[in-house]
């Protein structure tokens, strides 16, 4: 019975969402081929720009490092300070951990956005705005790991004299520290594709170039912008992953190895904090105006039932990201079939999966150019963007499902004679369910916070008030979409923990 309210919740979900987003499929039909308009501009790259890229490339990835290092060490005093095993007082904990759900609704574009305010354009208002969206992100997955963890052996340390402080570090530090850096590589992947973007809105990197040069329509040196990014972002996930397996214990190291990674470690943070651009404006008294304005959001607007009011463009947002959330899983899931080495050979998998990581690598806000020559501007443009963009992360997800499962039941229902379909159907698929349905909530939750970036690019939602409040200074209006949008993400993240459980 649950899972046929289930199924009409969502289907009910699906038909308000398609009449909210006005999805057009005839209009898909008759103007679907100028998506490839911009693509094929793009097409060649112009060689030439390169050298002129290297440097804006440099500063990009010295955010993503800064940023996730910074974030993720602060995240990790967070964790303590926001688990109840290790923060005895409550009114703190939970004063923090409100601030902590406040802070993880606000997409990374607008807090630089907000940083750029205060200390100025340039990659130190990238960096700290990847901080602080690493740091609510890393805090939360830290304590959860927390909590969940068996405290027995440091509570048997504490009574036996040893010092709280020194209880932790021996016996839940060691187990917390490989899921924990587990996640801020993962962190840092998504950091490297963020830092791209954040120059758009004058937070340094390749993203101001790319914007400049999107304005511009020089879309063949936006190609040679994108095939640079694309190999950042290959490297940074090969880097990953390799870091991953030795986290994992796949891949063993002899300890000279060891100490050599973390000392190239340690380098390459301060060479990235080294090279940050001091801040140029700004300061105490825009920060109290922000403050103020944000703080006390403008009324008018949060109640307003009109189409301009905060509650139907939440309703227009959610829409949004739903329908992309849930077109975007359908494709993932097939996409990530044909990328698996556990059920394909390498050579069949490889490129599929070089595709879905240059779907991972383009901009969001490309990809609103692109469809917004097909459907003008509006929330059906916003739809179908954040419907490519939820491939290239779903089915990375669900491709490392298929890796990671256990293969032995396939194995032996062929073995016995039985179909290829309908073994992978009754011994994989209920391996993945549980990791699907989490990996689709989650996707949910992000694209709430990149439909405010499409704002950009005039691809509906609350997006397109809430940055033209921040660029004209209208703090309270500001005030009034951020808070809306905060209220829904926290709500949705409601409803998606009950659902996970």
């Amino acid at each position: 019975m649950k899972k046929r309210t289930v199924w009409i919740l969502v289907l009910g979900m699906t038909a308000v969402s398609l009449a909210e987003t006005g999805f057009d499929l005839e209009l898909l039909e008759e103007r679907g081929s100028r998506f490839f308009d911009i693509a094929r501009a793009m097409v060649p790259p112009d060689k030439g720009f390169f050298q002129e890229e290297a440097g804006p490339l440099l500063g990009t990835v010295r955010m993503s490092l800064a940023g996730s290092f910074l974030g993720s060490l602060l995240g990790l005093l967070g964790a303590v300070l926001g688990s109840r095993r290790t923060d005895p007082h409550p009114w703190i904990r939970v004063s923090f951990l409100c601030f902590i759900q406040l802070l993880r609704t606000v997409p990374a574009l607008i807090l630089a956005l907000l940083c750029t305010f205060l200390v100025g354009l340039g990659t130190l208002a990238g960096t700290l705005a990847l901080t602080f969206s690493t740091f609510g992100v890393m805090t939360r997955l830290g304590y959860e790991d927390m909590e969940n963890l068996d405290w027995k052996t440091a509570r048997a340390l504490e009574a036996s004299g040893c010092g709280r402080g020194k209880a932790f570090c021996r016996a839940i530090l060691p187990r917390l520290l490989p899921g924990y850096l587990n996640n801020a590589l993962y962190l840092w992947e998504a950091n490297v594709r963020q830092a791209a973007i954040l120059g758009y809105v004058g937070a340094g990197g390749i993203g101001l170039l790319m914007n400049q040069q999107l304005a511009w329509r020089a879309y063949s040196r936006v190609g040679s912008i994108l095939v640079l990014l694309y190999g950042a972002v290959l490297a940074s996930e090969s880097l990953s992953e390799a870091l991953g397996k030795v986290l994992n214990g796949q891949w063993r190291l002899q300890s000279w190895m060891k100490k050599g990674m973390v000392v190239l470690g340690i380098v390459l943070f301060l060479g990235s904090l080294g090279t940050l651009e001091p801040a140029g404006r700004g300061g105490l008294g825009a920060a109290r105006a922000m403050i103020r304005g944000l703080l006390a959001p403008d009324p008018s607007l949060l109640f307003s039932l009109e189409k301009d009011g905060v509650p139907w463009l939440l309703g227009e947002t959610f829409a949004m990201a739903f329908l992309g959330t849930l077109g975007g899983g359908m494709a993932a899931g097939f996409l990530a079939f044909f990328s698996s080495f556990r059920f394909l050979p390498v050579q069949g998998a490889l490129l599929p999966r070089l595709v879905l990581l240059g779907i991972r690598t383009v901009p969001v806000f490309v990809y609103g150019l692109m469809w917004l020559r097909v459907t003008g501007p509006g929330p059906f443009a916003g739809t179908l963007t954040l419907w490519v963009c939820s491939i290239g992360l779903l089915a990375k997800r669900f491709q490392i499902g298929l890796d990671s499962g256990d293969r032995q039941p396939f194995d032996a229902c062929r073995a016995m004679g039985t179909g290829w379909a309908a073994a992978f159907r009754w011994t994989i698929l209920p391996q993945l369910k549980k990791s699907t349905a989490t990996a689709l909530l989650y996707r949910l939750d992000v694209n709430l916070r990149e439909a405010s970036i499409l704002g950009l690019v005039g691809a509906g939602g609350i997006g397109t008030p809430l940055i033209l409040a921040l660029q004209q200074y209208k703090w309270q209006e500001a005030g009034a979409f951020l808070w809306g949008l905060a209220v829904l993400v926290l709500a949705v993240e409601w409803g998606s923990e009950r659902g996970r459980r």
